[in-house]
């Protein structure tokens, strides 16, 4: 159960932020590349980020509302955008750690028959919306560095039409969770490359 809370603790950031091509520290300790126009969120003063940025295309309220009531400095998530994507609200990238949780014990010991039903659920029991699973399998894309990974893709869980792609694997960190937005095939596909990319370059 505990692990379920860790992907639905990173859907309550759906409206977050994605990648920069530049090498840079994790809050969470480790190294990650990402793509060069994008923006890493750490610790800094998000007032200050949205009036650099006041007239793109950026929904500063919904920013807003994120960071609402939650202290940056104990914040276990990390977010980057791009001010310059089209619709950048809707296509999102966020990391999100658990110190104390184990893949192999939380998530590899349950089969995936029972473990898909159950993502389905406490997604659709959080967000009192009925989210449809459309992928919900082991990966070993990412070996020999991650042997397994947990791949997902659901409904947004936004007001919007869209989706929600994620992986679940083990880091030096603790079980970390990569989630991207996106609203097409098209995009998707994309979204999906940039956190595929970013999981690679994990060092």
């Amino acid at each position: 159960m505990k692990k379920i809370l860790i992907i639905i603790f990173t859907l309550f950031f759906w409206n977050s932020v994605i990648l920069a091509k530049e090498e840079i520290r994790s809050r969470f300790g480790f190294y990650i590349t990402v793509p060069s126009n994008f923006i890493a969120i750490q610790n800094q003063n998000l007032d200050d980020l949205l009036r650099k940025y006041k007239g793109s295309k950026i929904d500063k309220d919904a920013f807003n509302d994120l960071m609402a009531g939650s202290s940056k400095q104990n914040m276990n998530i990390e977010y980057f955008f791009s001010p310059e994507m089209e619709d950048p609200g809707s296509h999102t990238i966020n990391i999100v750690n658990d110190t104390s949780g184990d893949f192999k014990r939380d998530i590899l010991s349950i089969p995936m028959r029972d473990l898909c039903p159950l993502y389905k659920k406490e997604y659709s029991k959080v967000f009192k919306k009925n989210l449809e699973q459309y992928t919900c399998e082991l990966t070993n894309k990412f070996s020999p560095k991650f042997k397994q990974a947990v791949f997902l893709i659901h409904d947004s869980v936004s007001s919007k039409e869209g989706y929600l792609v994620q992986y679940q694997l083990q880091t030096s960190a603790g079980f970390t969770t990569f989630t991207a937005t996106c609203k097409n095939s098209r995009t998707c596909e994309l979204m999906n490359s940039y956190v595929s990319q970013m999981i690679r370059s994990i060092r």
